[in-house]
């Protein structure tokens, strides 16, 4: 699966360009972060792909436009994971991710034994067996996160947008997180997630997407697009740069220059 995005361009009537000729493609087994500071376009990038926001240029799933299709179309191809989710209604966590499979269902249609079994075997996948009965507005930031993403398994989906999916998890929490971003990318999925940390798209991406003023400022490896200058583009900070054998690889650390 490809996702071609090809002079991508935003901005509201009488105001400022929030995307300028944005152009980009990627494909399954890739895990990309989109890195940028605060109202750059990260946000409006995602909307337009999911066809909230009408923008100029073209998006292209598989060689066809997006916006030719149906919400409820596109919703079987591109899954959407908010930051935060604040359901109008206490679901129980198993009926939170069932609740996916309807992009794949007719209008009134009840999921059958086909979405049954997809439900068990992505609970087991994701571990969430001893959650299954809780309601979703009791459990923690990180377990919710994986609720969502189970949720996201249950579409057919294989292109997958999340909102600084690892925010406000603590330590372990955004770990393992990011490690199973990294296994189902690994799995085929197409995963690009917006965040604010270089480290960890330095430690778990296999490609960087960089915005800067609504202009893409680097796109590659984060060994060959994450240095001091881009840092410095993007966030006004100096940092050094340090690269450390850890795990048979080097891993690429960022030192803010207090000197400065």
């Amino acid at each position: 699966m490809k996702l071609v995005v090809d002079r991508l361009s935003f901005g509201y009537p009488h105001g400022e360009q929030l995307l300028k000729e944005v152009s980009f493609s990627a494909q399954n087994g890739e895990l990309i972060s989109l890195l940028g500071p605060n109202g750059t376009g990260k946000t409006t990038l995602f909307r337009c792909i999911l066809g909230q926001l009408r923008a100029t240029g073209e998006i292209l799933l598989d060689g066809e436009p997006l916006a030719t299709l149906s919400p409820r179309a596109l919703a079987g191809k591109v899954a959407y994971i908010p930051q935060s989710h604040s359901p109008a209604f206490s679901y129980p966590v198993e009926e939170m991710i069932l609740m996916g499979a309807a992009a794949g269902l007719k209008w009134f249609q009840q999921p059958g034994k086909a979405e049954r079994a997809k439900l068990e075997e992505v609970i087991d996948s994701l571990g969430l067996e001893p959650l299954r009965n809780r309601a979703f507005d009791t459990l923690s930031g990180g377990e919710q996160q994986l609720v969502m993403m189970a949720r996201a398994m249950m579409t057919d989906a294989r292109v997958w947008l999340l909102d600084e999916p690892a925010a406000n998890l603590d330590y372990g929490n955004q770990t393992r997180l990011l490690l199973l971003l990294q296994q189902l990318a690994e799995k085929g999925y197409l995963l690009i997630q917006s965040t604010h940390s270089p480290q960890q798209a330095a430690l778990y991406s296999s490609r960087v997407l960089a915005l800067a003023d609504g202009k893409l400022a680097g796109d590659g490896e984060p060994a060959k697009v994450l240095d001091a200058d881009l840092i410095q583009t993007l966030y006004g900070l100096n940092v050094k740069v340090c690269d450390i054998p850890s795990g048979g690889r080097e891993v690429r650390v960022f030192l803010p220059d207090l000197s400065k």
